[in-house]
């Protein structure tokens, strides 16, 4: 009789493999045991810094890392949040911060006003470069009262930057001078988070702030891991990790959801055809409400063709929004007609708009010397990124526009590549959507400034319209009403001269496993809310 020694028995060999697939088991599942809550992004994170951040992934980072001395609140009206309050002078020329006490960041230094100085002196200074700076070095211009005039007039500048510079008064005291009256300014620096003194080399890949969650770990286009912060002053987040995997690909996405390996996904950009399948799935909850972002043309003004104005306008015209809502978007979408939303204070509702017209369309090419040869009166380049919704969105346009004989080729970009070529001005059109920013009437001096154009801020269009300058310069200065009139004179000029093509605003949507609660959608897709996230 041979010796078992060397082999297990039968009752042991039938437990040991027991206990692998109790092993497998378990790690498949990580994710649905413990406290760690799993993410998407669409896209990848190309910096951590406040100071630098514009792109949507990197802002959604600021908002988990970060706090400014103000946020947003749900009328976006700025209020305190490293403050503990901010008062203007009589003047509005300055305003004073008291900071909130024992307040500290994720290095568990204290919180102080020498960091708020340090983070706006460091983002201001000459040769760090910051689309944010705008807000803050555009030139101050005498007031003044006249409605918009041609794009051609001539205004007047005193070549003064807005903010004259921060002064700590003490510890927790800060105040903003600036060279002008600057009633806006709680607004303008929402979107810059507070670093600690002498931080700046590593701000970029290994941040510090004082924000609900910190930095843990970062593996470049694969996942961002973070940490609960025990110290947060808003109370710790219910959760005690989160793990952001950035994934692409939509059908990707889609299969994590369905198999458990993600948690959560807010406005990650889906198919509207995946969003009906996962609205059916069983262990899946998925929450859609009005959206306040904006997809948008993006229209190259320095190109032969597409800087007569006619020709912007035929292509609007040409460009039946309502069907590739119905049809492409799958009704998860509203016509847009401004880039404000139309929940916020400024918005003007009288502006042109631009319903389906074909036969006006053809009219305006003919006007603009573009007759039809052969079946066709031009071409154009399309750029959009790789994700399935905006290659099926630009289609659609592509289909739309060959029915009053412009042919539309469409490149599509890896996001990178595409934001590069958008900021360079090396497009006719681009695809895009804008995420948060244009829940403030900042959103103008930062798209549409002639001094905003990229590194300085958004203005990828190359737009140029001094008569919008002046009015950009005086809407600082200005009271309720008078700004509520600038705002709504811009609107009504942006609106005949598309420097932008505004298509619509997509709907918020959030898709989450039942096992996650508390959560209070926001119209943007905001990723603030994820602090008060559970897990059952």
């Amino acid at each position: 009789m041979k010796s078992s020694s060397n082999c297990f028995p039968a009752n042991r060999l039938f437990f040991f493999l027991l206990l692998v697939a109790l092993a497998g088991s378990i790690s498949c599942n990580r994710t649905q045991s413990g406290n760690e809550l799993v993410m998407m992004l669409e896209k990848r994170v190309s910096t951590f810094d406040p100071r630098v951040s514009s792109d949507s992934a990197d802002e959604r980072m600021r908002q988990l890392i970060f706090n400014g001395l103000t946020r947003k609140n749900e009328r976006f009206d700025p209020v305190p949040d490293l403050a503990e309050s901010f008062e203007p002078s009589a003047d509005f020329k300055s305003f004073t911060f008291k900071l909130r006490q024992a307040v500290k960041f994720h290095n568990d230094q204290k919180l102080s006003a020498l960091d708020v100085k340090y983070t706006f002196d460091t983002m201001l200074a000459a040769g760090f470069t910051s689309a944010k700076k705008v807000e803050f070095t555009r030139d101050v211009a005498p007031a003044v009262t006249s409605s918009v005039k041609p794009a051609d007039s001539t205004a007047a500048s005193t070549g003064t930057p807005l903010l004259a510079g921060v002064e700590v008064v003490d510890p927790l005291t800060v105040i903003f001078r600036c060279n002008a009256p600057c009633p806006g300014l709680p607004n303008q620096i929402v979107p810059v988070g507070i670093i600690p003194e002498g931080t700046t080399d590593q701000q970029a890949k290994k941040p510090i702030g004082t924000g609900p969650f910190k930095f843990e770990s970062f593996t470049e286009d694969q996942e961002v891991v973070l940490a609960a912060n025990a110290q947060y002053f808003g109370g710790a987040p219910a959760v005690e990790r989160l793990r952001v995997k950035i994934i692409p690909d939509n059908s990707t996405r889609e299969s994590e959801l369905r198999k458990g390996s993600v948690d959560l996904a807010i406005n990650a950009d889906f198919d509207p055809i995946t969003v009906e399948g996962l609205q059916k799935a069983e262990d899946l909850k998925v929450e859609t409400i009005d959206g306040t972002n904006i997809t948008h043309l993006g229209v190259n003004l320095l190109d032969p063709i597409l800087k007569d104005q006619r020709i912007r306008q035929a292509l609007s015209y040409a460009i039946d929004r309502e069907t590739i809502i119905r049809d492409v978007l799958r009704s998860q979408a509203k016509t847009a007609s401004s880039i404000l939303p139309v929940s916020q204070w400024a918005y003007e509702a009288g502006v042109t708009s631009y319903a389906y017209d074909a036969e006006r369309s053809k009219k305006l090419l003919d006007e603009a010397g573009r007759s039809e040869k052969d079946g066709q009166r031009l071409k154009l380049t399309l750029k959009t990124s790789t994700v399935s919704i905006a290659k099926k969105t630009a289609e659609a346009i592509q289909a739309q526009l060959a029915r009053i004989g412009v042919k539309l080729e469409i490149q599509t970009l890896e996001r990178q590549k595409l934001t590069q070529d958008m900021t360079d001005g090396n497009f006719q059109l681009y695809l895009n959507t804008s995420v948060g920013g244009n829940q403030s009437t900042d959103i103008f001096a930062f798209m549409y400034g002639s001094k905003s154009i990229p590194p300085n801020g958004q203005n990828r269009m190359r737009y140029n319209n001094q008569a919008v300058d002046k009015l950009l310069n005086e809407a600082p200065l200005a009271n309720e009403d008078r700004r509520k009139q600038i705002f709504s004179e811009i609107q009504k000029t942006l609106s005949n001269e598309l420097p932008q093509i505004y298509l619509w605003y997509p709907a918020t949507i959030v898709v989450r496993r039942n096992r996650v609660s508390n959560l209070k959608i926001e119209p943007s897709g905001d990723w603030q809310v994820v602090r008060n996230v559970k897990l059952n």
